[in-house]
């Protein structure tokens, strides 16, 4: 129940003790101004929505389009608004001697329902961009990476070397397996390979190589 509906039943009930008791037992018991409670019993029909608040929004405004703008409007829409959008239209009606903005057209033009919206579907909760992965080894993922020449420590620091770091993630229970390399090559993937398949509990069976010079190894080859 909102509270626009509690509202009204409040009043249902200090109107129905106004008729019981008196409309001034009703204003000092409820705390309400008798003005109120004397309108709400002219208001009441026997139903909670007969007490709902009226809209306070004017019917007309002296600034709104006139009949012969609105059909300037119409016929300016089916000429120009396939081809040309809005702006094609306000031209239009700017060559037709239309002295309003272009926010006041576009203001008519929804009120009479020539501005459509399309509805957004929104998008479901349990709807995923890749399918869970529920078997360990289904797909693991390998990525290679330079190892920041600020986080090397000790002889290699002092040699100037570099490091690469292979890392295989299996992304259904997420256990990780890291080893490095000083060089980047063909052959030091297979090796990282073949201690990938010791290493892990389980059975892989396929790869997700992010990188493109692992990407022609083959597991079967591995084996």
């Amino acid at each position: 129940m909102n509270i626009i509906t509690q509202e009204a039943k409040k009043k249902q009930a200090i109107v129905k003790y106004a008729l019981r008791k008196g409309k001034s037992e009703a204003s000092r018991v409820y705390g309400v101004s008798l003005s109120s409670v004397k309108r709400w019993c002219k208001q009441y029909d026997g139903t909670w929505q007969s007490l709902l608040p009226k809209s306070r929004r004017p019917h007309s405004h002296p600034n709104r389009h006139t009949k012969r703008e609105e059909r300037q409007i119409r016929n300016s829409f089916k000429k120009c608004y396939e081809r040309y959008g809005w702006d094609g239209v306000y031209s239009d009606l700017k060559r037709k001697g239309y002295t309003r903005s272009y926010s006041g057209m576009i203001y008519a033009a929804k009120r009479m329902g020539l501005v459509k919206y399309k509805k957004t579907k929104k998008k479901s909760r349990n709807h995923r961009r890749y399918p869970e992965l529920l078997i360990p080894g289904e797909k693991v993922q390998i990525d290679v990476k330079e190892v920041p020449y600020n986080c090397l420590r000790g002889k290699a620091l002092r040699d100037g070397k570099h490091f690469y770091q292979w890392t295989a993630i299996d992304e259904c229970t997420r256990m990780r397996f890291v080893y490095g390399f000083e060089e980047h090559t063909p052959e030091n993937s297979t090796k990282f390979l073949k201690m990938l398949l010791k290493e892990f509990p389980f059975k892989i069976k396929r790869f997700k190589q992010i990188t493109e010079e692992s990407s022609h190894i083959n597991i079967k080859a591995v084996k």
